[in-house]
């Protein structure tokens, strides 16, 4: 059973295109192998009322062409922003209109909250960003309303990155040039470099369970039964990220993949040949792939969310997470 993860926040492609030489991100991201191209309405916050002397900002968050929004307040000083109380703090407000004026409270079309402190950036979210981190609790917050609505993704793309770092493989990416070329944006006034947005996944957890007989006489099993606990029969991080990739690209058959792998489960470099009787992958994390044939709901939860499954190394398929039992 294999699940995989965000290794980070969703991004913008012109967020990554800013940040991707951080080195705290290129480390955060050293796991992940994996990445989406995918596209959906940019993100904003709206009614912007800070009130740094309460130690909170309050907003919303909104998504052109949806009428949900977020209603949220963040805490400002908590233990994942170092904030000195004693010093000035300072609230820097970007927005991908570069016509936008803040004139008044509350402040609108606002893509970057930052928090500036003796001349550094201690903190900064975009909309996705303060998503992600609240549903995966690093970031303390009030959030009133479905946020189901704020995380789902049309899938472009699903490229690997196994031989080389992630923030590599996507500068100068070609195929992601090509989708900001001719995709048109979802809505009026959009940019495609603010409406693509790039998901990078990790493996969160690979479990393997093996049986054996009870003929503790035959030779070859109790070589194979020691060698499944000591680890020697288990496949690489490398062969499962590209059986994984295989298993995306087959299940969800995006646009801009060349290679549909028609013949999945069966490949050279995946785990066809270690003869699984079933094997799956699941996403934990709170997003939602769209595709033309339907939609991929990952969960944070501990065995939750649809996932893709191998039975026999013959057969693939999609199942849909139910809380029924014997569903």
């Amino acid at each position: 059973m294999n699940q995989l993860q965000l290794a980070f926040s969703p991004i913008c492609n012109f967020d990554f295109s800013i940040i991707k030489s951080d080195p705290i991100l290129q480390n955060i991201l050293k796991e992940s192998r994996i990445y989406i191209i995918a596209q959906r309405p940019v993100l904003s916050f709206e009614n912007i009322v800070p009130n740094i002397d309460e130690g909170e900002i309050q907003f919303e968050i909104r998504q052109i062409g949806n009428p949900s929004f977020l209603k949220c307040k963040l805490p400002i000083f908590q233990n994942d922003i170092t904030l000195d109380k004693s010093e000035y703090i300072f609230l820097s407000l970007s927005s991908n209109d570069i016509n936008n004026k803040v004139a008044s409270i509350p402040i609108n079309n606002i893509h970057r909250i930052s928090l500036i402190q003796k001349d550094d950036y201690i903190f900064w979210i975009s909309p996705e960003m303060f998503i992600h981190y609240y549903l995966n609790e690093s970031l303390e917050a009030e959030v009133i309303g479905n946020i189901d609505e704020f995380v789902k993704y049309k899938v472009k793309y699903v490229g690997k990155a196994t031989d080389q770092d992630i923030w590599k493989r996507l500068t100068g990416h070609a195929t992601l040039q090509e989708i900001l070329s001719i995709e048109y944006p979802l809505n009026y006034g959009s940019l495609p470099t603010h409406e693509i947005a790039i998901l990078f996944l990790k493996f969160y957890d690979n479990i393997s369970i093996s049986s054996f007989g009870d003929d503790f006489e035959n030779e070859q099993e109790n070589r194979e039964m020691v060698d499944t606990y000591l680890g020697r029969n288990m496949p690489s991080q490398k062969t499962i990220f590209l059986d994984a990739e295989k298993a995306l690209i087959k299940a969800m058959q995006p646009k801009y993949n060349k290679e549909v792998y028609k013949s999945y489960p069966v490949s050279k470099d995946g785990l066809h040949k270690f003869k699984y009787n079933y094997y799956q992958f699941s996403i934990k994390s709170n997003i939602i792939l769209q595709y033309e044939q339907g939609e991929i709901v990952g969960m944070n939860e501990l065995y939750g969310g649809d996932s893709i499954q191998v039975e026999e190394g013959k057969s693939m398929k999609i199942v849909k997470y139910s809380k029924e039992p014997n569903s």
